[in-house]
């Protein structure tokens, strides 16, 4: 009964706070660079295609830190009466110690999950999760008040509450960018992740930074963007 009536209450929520986007997504690939304490760490890639009318595919991979692992990511969802619905997605992580398979199915407003081959149950530490993390990105990036945004990741669904912060124009790779922050509400307090997105590219990820004790310890800059035909 209570997997049921979870089930339920998060479909509902999932309508009530799917994102109203008046423009269709715009398709885009952009490249990301990675540092560690102020040193290169790695990069990755980031891809929206548009299949057909209303169908959409994202595609992201890459290698953030030197022990981390290498993520493939694949997810689909359909643009329909100016809203985005998630479909499925798929990610694999190639780890130093440990690989994991981690997919996901749209059913009754919920995701369906399994790791490694093996269903998650529909409560708690894995309860049903509004989006996959690159459609929370995405929702991110429409976002222009603070947001609560939840997805499945690793051994745990996570529930976070980003702050929006306002307007502030960062100098990057691409010249000044006029952009709209975002920052976390880590359960681990002494983590603090912030984010930056750029209406100008479509609401694309500019940059994130990441601290932990007030140290910085990881940011990912937006080093690429080309918009799709």
């Amino acid at each position: 009964m209570y997997p049921r009536l979870l089930a339920a209450i998060s479909a509902a929520l999932l309508f009530l706070l799917t994102p109203v986007s008046a423009e269709p997504p715009a398709p885009y690939q952009a490249q990301y660079r990675a540092f560690a304490s102020g040193l290169p760490c790695g990069q990755g890639e980031i891809e929206l295609k548009r299949l057909s009318p209303g169908q959409y595919q994202y595609s992201a991979s890459g290698k953030i830190c030197s022990m981390g692992p290498r993520a493939s990511h694949q997810s689909l969802f359909t643009y329909d009466d100016r809203k985005i619905l998630p479909q499925r997605y798929e990610t694999v992580l190639d780890g130093v110690w440990r690989d994991r398979h981690l997919a996901g199915i749209q059913q009754e407003g919920v995701f369906v999950q399994t790791l490694n081959g093996e269903p998650l149950p529909l409560e708690l530490p894995f309860h049903p999760a509004q989006w996959e993390p690159t459609l929370l990105i995405h929702q991110l990036g429409l976002a222009r008040s603070s947001v609560q945004l939840s997805y499945t990741w690793g051994e745990e669904t996570r529930d976070y509450l980003f702050e929006y912060l306002g307007e502030e124009t960062l100098e990057t790779k691409l010249g000044q960018l006029k952009t709209h922050k975002f920052e976390q509400d880590h359960p681990h307090k002494q983590r603090v992740a912030q984010f930056w997105f750029a209406p100008q590219l479509n609401d694309a990820l500019v940059q994130v930074k990441v601290s932990r004790l007030g140290i910085p310890w990881l940011t990912v800059e937006l080093s690429a963007y080309q918009a799709a035909p």
